[in-house]
């Protein structure tokens, strides 16, 4: 029997679960399809050593707006710790940069979020929506892009829907299937994630050091623990990942210094490659590309998901504000592409150049680093520039960032 959908979305991770939910409040009919089983919830009292996912999930404020109107942020507040400051250091030079958000009259620059908890909240909160169907496990096999429908076909019954959204990662099977290419760039580099306990509070400081071995981000959780974001060269990040946890965390001390005291109780380690992915095409007939299958950035400024949620508010917006979109897709997805484009490139260009920054090791960036990150408050449109990007405020003006729910009348 052939199942028929207005939407499928290839991928039910955190990207294309926060698309489903974004439309909810619309009578699409919704195929949330993945070639994994639905995993089983995590209790709400994890053991910090036992979690399946190490990443701290950094939200700017547009972000946490969007999340707040579609009803989730119930879920996460428990466990959400605002970005109220933000320190930028660099290892062994003169000069940090600090930015407060109390001098931007805003809450916070954004929240952080345990990924397991969020991940948790999105598929309770689909599970309240009959016009959403997960179906999984389903790997796609083949598709066929007609004038009319999108067609996707695996071991199980074929799948049609008017709009196909990939949302499945860096190794796209809906890009590659399309034949759509993409300009990659290898980091050469792992992020190492996990959490510590420190000994001083952070007092809801972001900190972003540069050290001798790449990038290193502690970001506040609850109580004096720390989420930790270690971006090594391949070669480093292996040796650290080997190390005793009492060997790393001598190494992640040595790493930031003692501004936060002596870090202590560290939790599982987990460890991702770090590349550049940008495709040479976000639309192809009747489907779009969305989070990591359209652009995967460099997580050296927290900007990946961020840049995607406002992809889907965006194409949401879009997929409610004209009359019968889904028969006009062609018009809908253009507009789309065009109104996305400048914030996509932007965005990458930002955490490119971040990245290249810190990492290069020419003595006169390196003598200058520290002087340029001293002089960051004394230069205001510098500081906005990175502000805005951290409160998510630059890209777009869609309403669910805005915290203003959709308006599906014409749906």
């Amino acid at each position: 029997m052939q199942q028929h959908f207005d939407i499928a979305i290839v991928g039910a991770g955190l990207v294309g679960s926060s698309l489903a939910c974004a439309l909810a409040s619309t009578p699409y009919r919704i195929a949330l399809i993945d070639s994994q089983p639905l995993p089983a919830s995590e209790p709400a009292d994890v053991n910090p050593n036992s979690l399946q996912d190490g990443r701290s999930i950094a939200l700017a404020l547009s972000s946490k707006k969007m999340f707040d109107v579609l009803g989730l942020w119930q879920s996460l507040d428990a466990d959400a710790v605002p970005i109220k400051k933000i320190h930028i250091s660099d290892q062994g030079r003169f000069g940090a940069a600090r930015l407060d958000s109390a001098r931007y009259d805003v809450e916070s620059f954004g929240y952080l979020v345990p990924a397991e908890k969020l991940i948790t909240a999105l598929q309770q909160k689909i599970q309240l929506y009959d016009h959403i169907q997960r179906v999984q496990p389903y790997e796609v096999s083949n598709l066929e892009s007609q004038t009319d429908q999108v067609i996707l076909n695996a071991d199980g019954e074929p799948i049609h829907a008017k709009l196909l959204i990939a949302a499945d990662g860096i190794r796209s099977l809906i890009r590659n299937k399309l034949g759509i290419g993409a300009d990659e760039k290898q980091y050469q580099q792992s992020a190492i994630v996990g959490c510590i306990d420190t000994e001083i509070h952070h007092q809801f400081t972001a900190y972003e050091r540069f050290t001798k071995d790449g990038p290193l981000a502690l970001l506040p959780r609850n109580g004096n623990r720390c989420g930790f974001i270690w971006m090594n060269p391949s070669v480093i990040a292996e040796k650290n990942l080997n190390l005793s946890d009492e060997g790393f965390l001598e190494e992640l001390q040595q790493a930031f210094g003692q501004r936060l005291g002596h870090f202590s109780n560290l939790s599982r380690r987990f460890a991702y490659p770090l590349s550049l992915l940008v495709s040479d095409q976000r639309v192809q007939q009747r489907v779009v590309l969305v989070g990591n299958a359209a652009q995967t950035l460099h997580p050296v400024a927290g900007q990946g998901l961020n840049l995607a949620l406002r992809d889907i508010a965006e194409l949401s917006e879009i997929l409610v504000s004209s009359e019968n979109a889904l028969d006009n897709i062609d018009e809908a997805l253009r507009a789309y592409e065009a109104c996305r484009q400048p914030d996509i490139e932007n965005t990458v260009r930002f955490t490119d150049r971040l990245n290249f920054l810190f990492t290069a090791d020419y003595p006169v960036l390196s003598r200058t680093r520290g002087l340029g990150l001293a002089l960051l408050g004394a230069i205001p449109a510098l500081e906005e520039r990175i502000v805005r990007q951290n409160l998510g405020t630059l890209g777009s003006a869609a309403s669910l960032l805005q915290g203003r729910a959709l308006c599906a009348e014409h749906v």
